[in-house]
């Protein structure tokens, strides 16, 4: 009886998982466009694995990572993620990974590492720690300690590379086979959700970065729009859906997309494409619109 009673919570277990993933996944289909999109995935996958954090950052040739989301809870682990940023990303193996031309897929931390990144001299160079409990032997100042690391990988147009990364305390256990196994299935789907974001809130991230500066978006049709457009268009070039663009200046959704029907008629544009299109045309041959 009590093998049976083992065997039937083990089915009602299996059969939970799907559903509760069916559900996180239609929110993500809702939300393509939500800046919070980055947050979903990592609920969504928490309905198939357990793991304790989540950080997910874009890379963009040998330039500096885009810290997109985190769930650190507390000062010291968001001053690791901006040590990483600013100089560790360098030794990351993942990112080293992708520089040889890392493809989509799911990778344990430590399978990518490789002994020669991390010598000496990074040690005196980096602001690193070294310690034999890490997996990878070193830890980012900041960084919170003792985890184990899931990645996934996910390219992206124009030779960009997303990470989402998934953290487990080693002492737990670190990620097993049945891990990479639960979510090999999903990571066409969640690699298809990130570059859908990723074609509307690529601008948002980059606007904030001094290589782009926020005075490009700022600046966008200052000759041609009304104050009021102005501002919707810069929403929309920061990547905020119509629903957030209403709530942010206390409009309806009707009125988001009626002001947003004249800037597209005063810009001489149809559709989002060919607004953002518009936008990276003036950046690349330094217009104001």
């Amino acid at each position: 009886m009590e093998a049976e009673a083992k065997s039937v919570a083990g089915r009602d277990r299996k059969s939970a998982v799907p559903a509760a993933w069916a559900a996180a996944s239609a929110e993500i289909v809702d939300r393509f466009d939500d800046p919070m999109l980055p947050g979903l995935l990592g609920r969504a996958l928490s309905t198939l694995i357990e793991f304790e954090y989540s950080v997910v950052f874009v890379y963009r040739g040998k330039g500096n990572p885009l810290h997109i989301h985190d769930t650190f809870p507390n000062p010291q682990a968001r001053a690791g993620v901006l040590n990483y940023v600013r100089n560790t990303y360098v030794l990351n193996p993942l990112y080293n990974a992708y520089q040889r031309g890392l493809k989509t897929g799911v990778y344990r931390l430590r399978e990518l590492a490789s002994e020669a990144l991390v010598d000496g001299k990074s040690f005196r160079k980096y602001r690193i720690c070294a310690t034999a409990s890490e997996e990878i032997g070193y830890l980012t100042d900041g960084w919170p300690a003792g985890c184990e690391e899931l990645c996934i990988a996910m390219e992206l147009p124009g030779g960009e590379c997303a990470e989402l990364t998934l953290s487990r305390k080693a002492s737990q256990g670190g990620f097993a086979d049945d891990d990479i196994a639960s979510l090999s299935p999903v990571i066409p789907f969640l690699a298809a959700a990130v570059r859908r974001y990723w074609r509307h809130a690529r601008l948002m991230h980059l606007s904030n970065t001094p290589d782009t500066g926020a005075d490009a978006v700022r600046a966008f049709g200052r000759n041609l729009l009304s104050p009021r457009e102005r501002e919707l268009a810069h929403l929309l070039l920061r990547g905020h859906s119509t629903a957030s663009v209403g709530l942010r200046l206390g409009i309806s959704t009707t009125t988001v997309k009626s002001h947003r029907k004249n800037l597209y008629s005063k810009l001489g544009i149809a559709t989002q494409a060919e607004f953002f299109s518009l936008f990276l045309d003036s950046l690349g041959n330094g217009s104001r619109i």
